[in-house]
Order: structure tokens, then C-alpha cells, then sequence
């Protein structure tokens, strides 16, 4: 049935549902991705490590050695350095885990003169003596300690650690050779050329971003590990530890390293001011990395915008807890490394790039045509 010119009814095509299909479809993703997080997250922090390691392996491959066994020297080599690393760290860290029940309410005992007048301090202490008693329904049942919590819940992460160590081993052995056969064997050899290019092109400028930033967060780590030890905490070397890894972690990880870092100088101490002179000093160091260090090493092309990078720890922290937080910053980056690559993507480009300031001269001559602009258009509508 063909309607007539005059009919006033709009026409209905298929571009007025393309953005509603797109918004259902994206929807569907992101949901399957929540819904599945056991399965993608795994695949998720196998791609991230493999991108690390990648150049590594590159290396060892120009020096002679089959991919093969470059991929099974490197992942030996880091299991090794983890190795040591946790026999060395799970000590310590098992012991202020044991003892963070008793440390909290030291913590409060110490920092209770600061707390504000109207809070009731009967209703602090009664809630500390239930804290220090425990259950009162079950008495013969003791609280497990949070080491012991995450001993007993070892075997069921022993899977996703193993199926993410055995993932990045395969992607390191033959990821890169299995995106050369599908372009050699694609009906538009050109086209998927171009793909495979793209992809190569984001995966060499998120190697190259991870590859500066784990460079830095090590200088980091040693850094907080001489301030821990200026200020004679106990295990110093496990705080820059923990602020070397947590700092892979946009604002959440210097967040967390500084809370640790204040608690612990309060339970070591016994005034405040050390406590607010190690947290003077980690935001010193946190600042240098970040505004001057940062900025210096990984330089314009692989800055990311703030807020963009903010957006994202939100969402993907939402989605996939931890996990999401580690990989948010990749992920932004290598959407970022394709749309450069894609002259249509452009304007997404722009937008995950953190704002060029102009200078005051091309501010001033921008504002005096856009005065001139506004005046003309004025102008136009009162003689019209």
C-alpha cells in the first residue's frame, strides 16, 4: 500500500531504528559480559599479560629462538620472579592479615581524640567490645583469620590462575602467527590486512604504555619502600611492594596505599604527626609520577584524558570488581590506538585525549572571531 504525497504521516525507515538496535545490542554485550565475568575475565587478564610480555618475547624471537620457546622462557622467567616474590611478601602479609582485626581497634583507640565531639563515645566503645568479644550466638566457634579465609578459598582460585597462566602462554606462542593466517586466508586480503594492522598498531602502543608505566610504578615502589623506612615502619620493602603493584591502578591504587601507609604509621607510632608526614610524603611522590613523570616518559600520543579514564575504573570496576580496575586503563588506551588508526573514529580519538590549552594569543584571536561571528549574525537577523 504506497501513501500519497500529502500524507502527513511520517515515514519509519530502517536508519530510525539503527540507534535503538545499536543501544539493545551493546546492552546485550555488556550484560553477557556481567553475566559470564568468570569466563571473560580470565580471557581479559590473559590478552593484558600477553601484552606485556609481548615485546620480551619479540626480543628473544630476534635473537634466534623459535616463538615457542621465547613464550615458555618468559613465562618460566615470571613465574620465577613471582615465585620468589610471594615467598618472600606472604610472611609479612599473612601476619598484619592475622592481626587486622586487633590493629583496627588500635587504630581507633589512637585516632579517637580526633574524632568529632557529637559522635558518642559509650556507642564507640560498646561497639569495640563486640567487635573484641566476637559472636555472642556462637561463642565456641572462633572468627577464622583472613589469611586462613583465603587459604581455604585457594582451590577455587586455582583454576582461573592456571587457566590465565596457561591463556597468556598461548597467546605469547602463537597470537600474533594466528591473526597472519586469517589475513592470508580472508576473501578481502586487503581489508583484513588493514584489520590485522590495526590491531598490531594497538597492541604495540599498549605494550609500549605498560612496558613505561611498569618501569615507573618500580621506581614508585622503591621510593614509598625508603619513605616506609625514613619513618621506621616495620617491612618497608612490602609497602613499596604493594605501591609498585596497586599504582597500575588509576587514583584507586594511591588511594588504597596511602590509607595503608597512614594506618600503619598511626599503629607504629604514637603521636599523629609522623602518620601526617608519611602521608605529605607519599602524596609528594604520588604527584611527581603522575604530573611530571608520566606525562615526561609516555608523552602525548598515549595520554589519556582524566575524566575518560575516570568514567571507565567506574564502569569496568562496577562490571568486573578488581579485575576491572586493572583493566580499564588498557582497554582504554587500545580503543584509543584504533580509533587514530580509523579516519571515521577521529572525533572518539579526540575525545579520550586529555584537552590541548590553547595559548592566550590563539585564545584572544578565537574569542575576537567569535565576537565577530555573534555580530554579523545580529546584524543579518535585524536587517532581515
Amino acid at each position: 500500500m504506497t501513501r500519497s504525497p500529502a500524507d502527513p504521516r511520517p515515514d519509519f525507515g530502517a536508519a530510525d531504528l539503527r540507534w535503538p538496535l545499536w543501544a539493545l545490542a551493546w546492552l546485550a554485550f555488556f550484560t553477557t559480559l556481567h553475566a559470564a565475568s568468570a569466563l571473560f575475565i580470565p580471557v581479559a587478564l590473559a590478552l593484558y599479560f600477553a601484552i606485556v610480555l609481548s615485546p620480551a618475547v619479540e626480543r628473544l624471537c630476534r635473537a634466534g629462538l623459535p616463538r615457542l620457546v621465547a613464550a615458555a622462557l618468559v613465562m618460566l622467567l615470571l613465574a620465577g620472579t613471582l615465585g620468589v616474590a610471594v615467598d618472600a611478601a606472604a610472611p609479612p602479609a599473612r601476619d598484619w592479615l592475622d592481626r587486622a582485626p586487633s590493629l583496627l581497634l588500635e587504630v581507633e583507640r589512637k585516632v579517637r581524640p580526633l574524632r568529632s565531639v557529637a559522635v558518642k563515645l559509650d556507642e564507640v566503645s560498646e561497639h569495640a567490645e563486640r567487635v573484641a568479644a566476637g559472636p555472642t550466638r556462637d561463642p565456641e566457634r572462633p572468627i577464622p583469620a583472613p589469611s586462613r579465609r583465603l587459604l581455604s578459598a585457594g582451590p577455587a582460585l586455582l583454576l582461573p590462575i592456571a587457566a590465565v597462566i596457561f591463556l597468556t602462554f598461548f597467546l605469547l606462542a602463537s597470537g600474533a602467527q594466528t591473526l597472519i593466517n586469517v589475513a592470508l586466508r580472508a576473501r578481502h586480503r586487503l581489508t583484513a590486512r588493514q584489520v590485522v594492522s590495526i590491531i598490531e598498531h594497538a597492541r604495540r602502543e599498549t605494550a609500549r604504555y605498560l612496558g613505561t608505566l611498569t618501569l615507573i610504578n618500580l621506581g614508585l615502589g622503591a621510593a614509598t619502600a625508603l619513605l616506609a623506612l625514613a619513618f621506621d615502619l616495620p617491612t618497608p620493602w612490602l609497602w613499596g611492594a604493594m605501591a609498585a603493584v596497586l599504582n597500575f591502578i588509576p587514583y584507586v591504587g594511591s588511594a588504597v596505599t596511602l590509607l595503608a601507609l597512614g594506618v600503619v604509621t598511626i599503629l607504629t607510632h604514637d603521636e599523629i604527626g609522623p602518620a601526617l608526614g608519611i602521608a605529605g610524603g607519599y602524596l609528594l611522590l604520588a604527584t611527581i609520577e603522575g604530573q611530571l613523570v608520566q606525562p615526561l616518559a609516555i608523552g602525548r600520543r598515549l595520554a589519556l584524558s582524566p575524566l575518560m579514564v575516570f568514567l571507565a575504573l567506574w564502569f569496568w570496576g562496577w562490571l568486573w570488581g578488581v579485575a576491572g580496575l586493572l583493566l580499564a586503563t588498557p582497554m582504554l588506551l587500545a580503543m584509543k590506538a584504533v580509533c587514530t588508526r580509523v579516519p571515521a573514529w577521529k572525533p572518539l580519538a579526540e575525545l579520550l585525549s586529555p584537552a590541548r590549552p590553547l595559548p592566550v594569543m590563539a585564545q584572544a584571536r578565537a574569542w575576537r572571531r567569535y565576537q565577530a561571528r555573534t555580530r554579523a549574525l545580529r546584524a543579518r537577523r535585524r536587517t532581515g
